[in-house]
C-alpha cells in the first residue's frame, strides 16, 4: 500500500482528501503545518506529498525546498486556493511534480497521484539496480567444490520467487551476498531487497523495525511508521541472524510467513504483503530447537530450501582468488601501486585459520595495502596485520599500528579515517552510538 501525506491547514480539505484517497487504496496521513509534518517526513518519507502553498508559519515553498533537498525523489503536488501563476512557476522550478487549484477535482487528483507514484516506483527500481549493481554469480568469488554447490543452489532457488530460503554458515562467510545473488537472479530482481540483522536490536525495537507502528502505540510514537517487511512488498526480505530473535517475535514471524499479512505495533488493520523471505544464521538452529530457544514450526517454515556456506579455511585456493581480488580493489581505493602478493605471503594466507572467514581476509588485505612499503604484499606485512586480526577480541592498541612502517608514498590520512568510519558503521549495523564506541 502506497503512502500519501497531506499538509493543509483546512480541516475539511484534509478530511475530504483523506477519505477519497483511502477509498482508492492509498494510506493517508495528514498534517496541519510543515512544522508538524517535517519530522515525520524526514523519519519516514511518503510515496507522494500533497502540499498546500499557503500555510501558517512555514510556507509551502519553504517545505517544498526542505523536502526536495533531503528526498528529491518524492513527488510533491502543490495545492493552492489562488490562481497564482508566479508561485506555480517557482514551485515547478523547485521540483514540484504538479500544481492544482482549489476547489479540487478528485478525479484529477487521482490521475496525478497515480502517475506520480508510477514514475517514483520506476525510478526507485532503477536506483535499486544501480546501487546494488545487480549482484549475481560474478560477485561471489570462488571455484572450490563447496562454492560450486552454492552456485547450483542459487540457480535452483532463483528460478522461483516464492520458495523460502535458509542460508547457514559461520560469521563472515558471505551469507548476505548469497541472499542478494538469489534476489537479483530471481523474478523479483527489480523490486526492493530489504535486510535486517536480528542480533542488532532489542526484541521490542526489532518488532517495531519489522512491523512498523501506529501513532500512540508507545511513548515517543508520535506518527505512524512503516515497517521493513512492508517496505519489502513485492521484493525480498533478508533476516540475518534469525537465531537471535526472541520466541515471542518468532511466533509473530510465523504468522507473517504462513498468512503473508501482519499488523503494525498498536494497529488493528491487517496489512497484506507479497514478500519472499530469506533467513540466515551462524548458529546451529537444530540445536536451538532442541534447547527450546527457537520454535520448531518456524524452523520448518523457514527451512524449505537451505544451503550451508563453507568456511574459508575449507575453500583451498579460493583464499588466493579472494585475496587478489581485494588487493586490486584496495590498491585502487587507496591509490597504491601494489603488483600482487609474494609467494611467502601467499603461503601465510593459505596456512592461516581465518576464524572470521572472508570478512577477516578482506580486513587483513585492506590493512596490508595501507601499510605495505613495497610494490608487493610481503609475508611480513601480512603476518603483522593477521596478528592484529587475531587480537581483535582483546582490542587494538596504538602501539599495534605504530609498529608498522609508513610507506615511502605516505598514508592518505583522510582516506584512512574514512575507511575506519565506514567499517565502524558497518560493524555497528548503522548504530551511530555503537560505531562511536568502536572508534
Amino acid at each position: 500500500m502506497y503512502s500519501i501525506y497531506i499538509i493543509d491547514d483546512d480541516p475539511d480539505i484534509r478530511e475530504n482528501l483523506t477519505d477519497y484517497l483511502e477509498s482508492i487504496n492509498y494510506e493517508v496521513t495528514s498534517f496541519v503545518s510543515g512544522e508538524t509534518a517535517l519530522p515525520q517526513i524526514f523519519r519516514d518519507p511518503p510515496d507522494a506529498l500533497l502540499l498546500d502553498l499557503q500555510l501558517p508559519g512555514m510556507s509551502g515553498l519553504e517545505i517544498l525546498k526542505k523536502v526536495k533537498r533531503k528526498y528529491p525523489e518524492v513527488p510533491v503536488i502543490m495545492i493552492t486556493g489562488y490562481a497564482d501563476v508566479e508561485s506555480a512557476v517557482n514551485a515547478m522550478k523547485m521540483g514540484a511534480w504538479d500544481y492544482l487549484n482549489k476547489p479540487l477535482d478528485t478525479e484529477k487528483i487521482q490521475l496525478i497521484v497515480d502517475k506520480a507514484i508510477q514514475v517514483k516506483k520506476s525510478n526507485d527500481q532503477l536506483d535499486l539496480l544501480q546501487e546494488e549493481q545487480k549482484v549475481a554469480f560474478g560477485d561471489i568469488i570462488g571455484s572450490s567444490d563447496g562454492m560450486l554447490k552454492v552456485y547450483d543452489f542459487i540457480q535452483t532457488v532463483s528460478a522461483t520467487d516464492k520458495i523460502t530460503v535458509m542460508i547457514l554458515g559461520e560469521t563472515g562467510t558471505g551469507k548476505e551476498i548469497i541472499s542478494k545473488a538469489i534476489h537479483y537472479s530471481s523474478p523479483r530482481a527489480k523490486q526492493p531487497f530489504i535486510e535486517i540483522n536480528c542480533s542488532a536490536f532489542q526484541p521490542t525495537l526489532l518488532e517495531s523495525e519489522l512491523f512498523g507502528y501506529e501513532a500512540g502505540a508507545f511513548t515517543g510514537a508520535k506518527q505512524r511508521k512503516k515497517g521493513l517487511i512492508e517496505m519489502a512488498h513485492e521484493g525480498t526480505f533478508f533476516l540475518d541472524e534469525i537465531g537471535d530473535m526472541s520466541l515471542e517475535l518468532q511466533a509473530k514471524m510465523l504468522k507473517v510467513l504462513e498468512e503473508q499479512k501482519f499488523r503494525r505495533v498498536g494497529g488493528v488493520k491487517e496489512i497484506n504483503v507479497d514478500t519472499r523471505f530469506i533467513s540466515a544464521s551462524s548458529k546451529d538452529l537444530i540445536e536451538c530447537v532442541e534447547n527450546g530457544t527457537f520454535r520448531k514450526d518456524l524452523f520448518y517454515r523457514l527451512n524449505v530450501a537451505s544451503i550451508e556456506v563453507p568456511p574459508l579455511r575449507e575453500r583451498g585456493e579460493d583464499i588466493l582468488l579472494l585475496a587478489n581480488h581485494f588487493v586490486k580493489y584496495y590498491a585502487k581505493e587507496f591509490n597504491r601501486v601494489i603488483k600482487g602478493i609474494s609467494v611467502e605471503a601467499q603461503k601465510r594466507l593459505l596456512n592461516y585459520s581465518w576464524i572470521g572467514n572472508v570478512r577477516e581476509l578482506r580486513n587483513v588485505i585492506e590493512r596490508s595495502i595501507l601499510f605495505e612499503t613495497t610494490d608487493m604484499l610481503t609475508e611480513e606485512i601480512i603476518s603483522k596485520t593477521a596478528l592484529l586480526s587475531e587480537k581483535r577480541e582483546s582490542g587494538y592498541t596504538a602501539e599495534d599500528f605504530m609498529n608498522m612502517d609508513i610507506p615511502e608514498t605516505g598514508i592518505h590520512l583522510e582516506q584512512l579515517e574514512k575507511s575506519l568510519l565506514e567499517k565502524a558503521i558497518i560493524k555497528a549495523e548503522g548504530n551511530k552510538s555503537k560505531a562511536a564506541r568502536y572508534l
